[in-house]
């Protein structure tokens, strides 16, 4: 049984652990990254500690490592393993972070944008079942994408940073986004946007369960809990999304689109207007055609797609 490292690097927490080639993760750990204590901090007490931590399990275990896999939250260049002002991570800049870590451990290491290699894991592990094309969001805070083809290879388009589906323009005249554009489907369908509205909407005199300054979490709460208010800022959302989804489908023409993070798990309350306004725009054989899923793999998608990195790209790795 082949063995590797999976980790996943975000502006919150640090996670990984021990993956071999079905996907079994055997040991799996999770340290805050303490992001706001900078860039030398977070290398040299928190990542290179925690991988050294996972390889010390596998000793342990008596368990032969073949590579290390990272998942960063940041846009990068894969090939050259430079990250690209990370914004989970302040204080980064443009930082060579593969390098970096390939002169402090001693074996292969492979780095990668943590979208796509939650991408990775789904298609190989989740909901993905192994189609290809799948695109793959991840919808928390901002929105992320991947988008992987070819029995199992990740599109990392001419530059290193190809995927970001998150910035396709849904409505060119939107709200501004994090990335300087207006109306980016991340602008209009993200946590940050459903709270954006839903604040909007309290502000302008309408009445909620839900407080002022709810978080995602505390306005799904209220629309379980029938709160008109509530339930049109995940509908507002979700067709957003709908447009959003129908774009990549004309796109790609996937086999299927999986859709993970923390505001997929509102589940039917997002997906239904998702899918309406989805099937109003698509083309005929999109509409009928490519799946939308759930992802599966929760919160260790990224580190399964890491470790599968790894797998992949050491001697003998199979897609």
């Amino acid at each position: 049984m082949r063995w590797a490292v999976g980790v996943d690097l975000g502006g919150t927490l640090i996670k990984g652990g021990l993956v071999n080639e079905e996907g079994r993760a055997g040991f799996i750990d999770e340290w805050p990254t303490n992001a706001s204590k900078g860039r030398e901090y977070v290398l040299e007490e928190r990542l290179l500690p925690f991988i050294q931590r996972c390889l010390k399990a596998a000793m342990v275990e008596e368990i032969k490592i073949e590579g290390v896999g990272i998942a960063v939250a940041s846009p990068l260049d894969p090939r050259k393993g430079v990250l690209y002002n990370p914004p989970n991570l302040p204080g980064w800049g443009i930082f060579p972070l593969l390098p970096y870590l390939q002169k402090r451990i001693s074996l292969p290491i492979y780095i990668d944008n943590d979208a796509n290699l939650f991408a990775l894991g789904e298609w190989r592990w989740g909901a993905g079942e192994r189609k290809s094309p799948l695109v793959c969001l991840t919808l928390g805070t901002g929105i992320g994408g991947g988008i992987i083809y070819d029995n199992g290879a990740i599109w990392h388009g001419s530059h290193g940073t190809g995927g970001e589906l998150g910035h396709i323009t849904v409505d060119m005249n939107g709200p501004s986004c994090n990335c300087g554009n207006r109306g980016c489907l991340e602008a209009m369908a993200s946590a940050t946007a459903l709270e954006r509205w839903f604040r909007t909407a309290l502000k302008s005199g309408r009445s909620s369960l839900a407080p002022q300054d709810a978080k995602a979490k505390e306005i799904f709460e209220a629309a379980c809990d029938g709160d008109p208010l509530a339930i049109e800022a995940f509908q507002w959302a979700g067709k957003n999304l709908g447009v959003g989804l129908a774009s990549l489908a004309n796109i790609f023409d996937p086999k299927v689109i999986v859709l993970g993070g923390g505001l997929s798990t509102a589940g039917m309350l997002l997906l239904r207007p998702a899918v309406e306004e989805f099937r109003k725009r698509a083309l005929y054989l999109q509409r009928e055609l490519v799946e939308i899923k759930q992802a599966s793999l929760g919160k260790l998608g990224g580190v399964l797609g890491a470790a599968l990195l790894a797998l992949n790209k050491t001697e003998g790795g199979k897609s």
